[in-house]
């Protein structure tokens, strides 16, 4: 047999000396084994390792030999993915599209909310209405988060939703870091003096909010000096919504600041409110003072009465920006309202005056339409005057035409007019002559019976005396009180009947009214034309007979 293989060294000689002599564990018993003997048992080892009986004598090391299968010969994968697995320490955060729609499913789903599916279209449209939706407050957060950099919504409204601070804050973070969103409608979410607390850093740093509604949010006058303090320093927001807030005299100083510091602030509503006290409106008269931006003022049912027309005067005497003003639903009474109206004609901003439904009677609101008539008020600019639920007497009739006639774009919005109508008779001569009608076939015997209408049609156009009249009606037999009711109704000159007056109006009652021979002559063609149509159709039938 041939001798196994010899290992080749090329590398530097050394003397075997220097090689470690290793120690062979037998059970117990301990050898020692010399370097030759470790290259023999080496090699002995490597040639019994190979697989395929026919490779012994080829020189191959067994890290070799692991590369392929000498089967299928297919390649081993150096790695089959775990090493990338063991490194890996957190997950890759998923990356989202700006309109934020599946960063809200997603963040919903991962704080177990049931998400709005209507958002899934709403994120895409230019306005978020959840009005009286009962959403969850909850939801707020993802809804903020998916809104920061949404390029379509501009409105917001979660009107009638109870939201609490929370979702406050997560509103006032919105607020901070959108640059689109120009509407935001919280009327009816209750959030508060904390809410408006968490809302004053948005409303602060704000720079696209127009309008920002807060009605019946219960902020209280705490909520209300946290808007003002807020509403000072913006410088983007025009109109501001506090209606039904429960706003008292101790908010004065409060209202004085915000009139006066605002300086985009157009529309103030604070309707609902009881801001009807002398302190308050002092303090109001004072901001104005310092306003010149203000142009829409609500201050509808406040309950506004006589100790606060001194200062209404004022203020429409004073302010030089002031066109709409809502004084709805207050006690006004007729001596207050003349007061007003006094310096009313003088007004010449004044566009829109709202002053219905208070309990004014007819002589206030005449004292009202009076002063901005053409001749007390021409340089006026109102074009509005409403006096809805108010009732007058007929003497503004001529105001109100004086007013259409030279200023007819003035609008008067009036409850009604007491008494103005006009009663309109019956017409006799339509009743008359029905009762002719009925008289003249009502005859028992058939050869009496007379046709009213053809009597009519027999008469001439000229004024006939009463005696023939009565002797050509005898044939109609009509009674003799109902006769003279009908010349009566159509008099001619000189004590004489209009027949051709009398003709006029029966044919515009009765139009389809013929006489005997126009009928006689109509029955005449339409039997000829009968005849025609028989003929035709004979010579038809016997055409087809041939």
């Amino acid at each position: 047999m041939n001798d196994p293989p010899k290992l080749q060294y090329n590398g530097p000689e050394e003397p075997l000396d220097e090689y470690p002599i290793k120690k062979k564990k037998d059970g117990s018993e301990e050898t020692l084994i010399t370097p030759e003997e470790a290259i023999s048992v080496s090699t002995e080892s490597s040639a019994e390792s190979s697989v395929h009986p026919c490779l012994k004598d080829i020189d191959i090391s067994d890290s070799q030999l692991k590369l392929q299968n000498l089967y299928t010969m297919c390649p081993i994968p150096d790695d089959p993915g775990l090493v990338p697995a063991f490194w890996t320490i957190h997950e890759r955060m998923p990356t989202y599209a700006d309109d934020g729609v599946m960063r809200f499913f997603d963040l919903a789903k991962a704080s177990r909310i049931r998400p709005i599916q209507a958002l899934e279209d709403m994120l895409l449209s230019d306005k978020i209405n959840l009005q009286y939706y009962g959403i969850n407050t909850r939801v707020v957060k993802p809804l903020c988060e998916a809104l920061i950099k949404n390029p379509f919504v501009y409105t917001l409204n979660l009107t009638g939703n109870w939201l609490t601070e929370d979702a406050c804050y997560h509103l006032n973070d919105l607020l901070q870091r959108n640059s689109l969103l120009h509407t935001l409608l919280l009327a009816g979410c209750k959030i508060g003096p904390e809410g408006a607390a968490n809302l004053h850093d948005g409303i602060l740093d704000t720079s696209t909010l127009k309008t920002l509604d807060l009605s019946d949010c219960n902020i209280r006058n705490e909520g209300f000096e946290h808007i003002t303090k807020a509403m000072c320093n913006n410088e983007s927001i025009e109109t501001l919504l506090l209606s039904d807030n429960h706003l008292d005299e101790s908010c004065a100083e409060s209202l004085q600041r915000l009139i006066s510091c605002s300086k985009t602030l157009r529309s103030l509503g604070l309707s609902w409110n009881s801001l009807y006290t002398v302190e308050t409106w002092k303090k109001l008269v004072k901001g104005f003072e310092d306003n010149e931006t203000l142009i829409e003022l609500d201050l509808s049912w406040n309950a506004l009465g006589k100790e606060c027309v001194p200062y209404l005067r004022r203020l429409l005497l004073r302010s030089s920006s002031l066109k709409k003003l809502h004084l709805n639903g207050n006690r006004f009474y007729n001596e207050d309202v003349t007061s007003i109206a006094r310096v009313l004609s003088r007004n010449k901003v004044l566009q829109e005056l709202y002053i219905g439904n208070n309990p004014l009677k007819a002589d206030g609101a005449l004292a009202l339409v009076k002063a901005v008539t053409p001749d007390k008020s021409p340089d006026s600019s109102l074009r509005i005057l409403d006096l809805t639920n108010i009732w007058t007497k007929k003497d503004i009739l001529p105001e109100l035409e004086n007013i259409q006639n030279k200023k007819p774009w003035l609008d008067v919005r009036l409850g009604g007019i007491l008494s103005n109508y006009k009663v309109k008779d019956p017409d006799a001569q339509a009743i008359l002559l029905r009762r002719a009608n009925y008289e003249a076939m009502k005859q028992k015997k058939k050869q009496h019976r007379r046709n009213f209408g053809h009597f009519v049609l027999s008469l001439s156009d000229e004024p006939i005396t009463r005696v023939k009249f009565m002797g050509l009606v005898k044939k109609v037999r009509l009674s003799e009180s109902l006769v003279n009711e009908l010349m009566n109704a159509f008099p001619g000159p000189r004590h004489t009947v209009d027949q051709g007056l009398l003709k006029s109006v029966y044919m515009k009652h009765y139009p389809n009214t013929r006489s005997p021979l126009e009928r006689s002559g109509m029955k005449k063609k339409a039997k000829k034309v009968k005849i025609k149509l028989g003929k035709r159709t004979k010579t038809k039938q016997n055409n087809k007979q041939l």
